[in-house]
């Protein structure tokens, strides 16, 4: 079987790209040909072909180019801001003008009504050319279906994969180590690293001894990111955090990632989207044998659904629902560390090698 990945592809630095290039390495039975998207900067080399989606008619180029190929079926990748267009409405000069049949995975699911109609009826359009239309959890699988009325059964999920991680038990902390949280990914506004400073900054203020680190790289295919992580260090030193937060600017590798995960005791994260529905990070944190202390977005909603108390969630989206999560995580100290390896067992059916096999039954229908 030849398959066309249509995605952002790690040349740009955005986590649809890794979660194509994992999907393809996770399906080593096939042939792939892959069909980059791109902003004009970061194309990928050594793609079988790509698209500048500020650019209409190079989306629509690369649909024709899609269609002449010897490729079975075409791998898509969807979220609104790679497709271009104000809306993300380039996708349709792609489906459009493409001849092959799709399967294709919703990053970015949303309430009826919460977002312009236009992205609605973009989606609406997806699914119907889709022969099978993945999303990453049962939660999105509802909301979308809402969304569109369609039936469950139109919408099938896949979990976000994850690599086959080796487990680091965590270290329990004491005197000399005082809890350890961390956040990997990008350094983005929405993300709530403002209410997560201001939570560390009044956990702090109660005398609890903590440490946190959070690692990443702007996204510099958006303007304003770089000056949003020097605002962020900047709020570090306003709220006399110089000790015990560190916002380091580094694009890990996996392994880099998982040492930061594995020498924290949670992850954090506190996206202010409530409709924020996929994650890469998270998973990877969860998939390593750590919980996740989040605020109630719908991803996050999803995996405490499934993971019970592995997932933490605040009450609400501000900094004092946060620090609340925080303390009551910290005061169930005895039970998160057992729970640890309890947590990374869970995780066994996310591994990319079973997400494949799932994909590939899809693309063989």
């Amino acid at each position: 079987m030849r398959i066309a990945h249509v995605s952002t592809f790690p040349a740009m630095k955005c986590g649809i790209a890794f979660y194509a290039s994992d999907l393809v390495k996770a399906l080593p039975q096939a042939q792939h040909e892959t069909y980059a998207l791109h902003y004009g900067k970061n194309v990928t080399r050594g793609a079988t072909n790509h698209a500048n989606v500020n650019n209409y008619l190079s989306v629509r180029t690369l649909a024709q180019a899609v269609s002449r190929s010897a490729v079975d079926v075409i791998n898509l990748q969807h979220e609104f801001g790679i497709w271009g267009g104000l809306h993300g409405e380039h996708l349709l000069d792609f489906l459009n003008h493409v001849g092959k049949p799709i399967v294709s995975t919703l990053h970015t699911t949303f309430e009826p009504a919460a977002r312009p109609a236009i992205q609605t009826a973009l989606l609406r359009r997806l699914v119907e050319h889709s022969a099978t239309t993945f999303v990453l959890s049962p939660a999105s699988r509802d909301t979308l279906c809402m969304a569109l009325q369609l039936p469950r059964d139109a919408i099938a999920v896949v979990p976000h994969g994850v690599p086959n991680i080796h487990y680091v038990p965590p270290v329990p902390p004491t005197g000399r180590h005082p809890w350890r949280f961390c956040a990997i990914g990008f350094f983005r506004p929405n993300k709530g690293i403002e209410e997560t400073l201001q939570a560390f900054a009044m956990l702090r203020n109660e005398g609890i001894p903590f440490h946190f680190t959070m690692v990443g790289s702007p996204q510099l295919q958006f303007a304003g990111q770089d000056t949003y992580l020097s605002s962020l260090q900047h709020l570090v030193t306003t709220l006399d955090l110089t000790k015990e937060v560190r916002l380091r600017r580094a694009f890990l590798t996996r392994d880099q990632q998982l040492a930061v995960i594995q020498s924290a005791h949670a992850g954090v994260f506190a996206y202010q989207d409530p409709d924020q529905s996929s994650s890469g990070t998270i998973p990877l944190v969860l998939a390593s044998g750590r919980p996740t202390i989040c605020t109630p977005f719908e991803y996050a909603k999803a995996k405490a659904r499934e993971l019970g108390n592995a997932v933490w969630l605040a009450q609400s989206f501000d900094s004092r629902a946060i620090v609340q999560v925080l303390k009551q995580f910290i005061a169930a100290r005895t039970a998160q560390v057992q729970l640890s390896k309890e947590l990374y067992r869970s995780t066994r059916s996310w591994l990319w090698s079973e997400v494949g096999r799932t994909y590939q039954r899809a693309f063989i229908r």
